[in-house]
């Protein structure tokens, strides 16, 4: 996918602009973003790196570590495939009918962006995932907002519900341990949880889209300087 999204046409909504100036093109980058923060977050143990996402979660959380953690492992494949493997993709291709939720998932980067750094500067510490957190999620989750809402087409209420619709995801996340640790929810629980996590950003700004008149949520054109000449 990163090959067609570089060296093709496929995911791009306008070719008169460069890429990084289209927005149904940043939807998609979404997606191999969050691939990079995952290979960051599970691989690390693998190369030799003392760094583990799920210890650190544990910890986080109040709960031993494993093989004394009760939070099942198969909670974080179930998650980050519902979320980057279908979730993200599925926001992306619905940004031509619905930019808000096109642009959803951008809420989550850039809130799991800010967690991260905002946690290594306060821990003065690396924690796994962040630098793809620090030099990805935060920066370009800025440009999007400039691409789209500040020197492009589209509403900043619109940019800005779709990036809450995101950032509200991240918060849902953390709730779902909560309502596991309170024994609100079991193991099987936790599970259908984190799959029904993968596509909460595109729930909550398809329920937000019906405050927003159509016009406002439908794919824009955006003219080149040479073509507007």
């Amino acid at each position: 996918m990163v090959a067609i999204l570089l060296l093709t046409d496929t995911f791009r909504g306008d070719t008169t602009v460069s890429r990084w100036r289209d927005p149904m093109w940043l939807a998609w980058l979404a997606v191999p973003f969050y691939w990079i923060h995952q290979f960051e977050e599970y691989s690390l143990p693998v190369i030799g790196f003392d760094y583990s996402i799920q210890e650190m979660i544990c910890q986080k959380i109040g709960f031993p570590p494993y093989p004394d953690c009760p939070i099942p492992l198969a909670f974080y494949p179930v998650v980050n495939i519902a979320l980057m493997w279908f979730g993200a993709p599925l926001a992306a291709y619905l940004f031509r009918r619905n930019v808000l939720i096109g642009l959803s998932f951008w809420g989550l980067l850039f809130a799991n962006g800010l967690v991260h750094s905002a946690g290594g500067v306060a821990a003065g510490a690396y924690n796994t995932g962040l630098w793809s957190a620090a030099l990805l999620f935060v920066p370009f989750s800025l440009w999007v907002i400039y691409v789209c809402a500040i020197r492009g087409p589209y509403s900043g209420k619109v940019v800005g519900v779709a990036y809450a619709a995101g950032a509200l995801t991240h918060v849902l996340l953390f709730v779902g341990y909560g309502l596991f640790k309170a024994g609100v929810i079991g193991t099987a629980g936790l599970l259908v949880y984190a799959a029904v996590i993968g596509f909460t950003p595109i729930i909550l700004a398809a329920i937000a889209s019906r405050f927003f008149t159509p016009e406002l949520l439908r794919p824009v054109r955006r003219r080149s300087s040479a073509a507007a000449a």
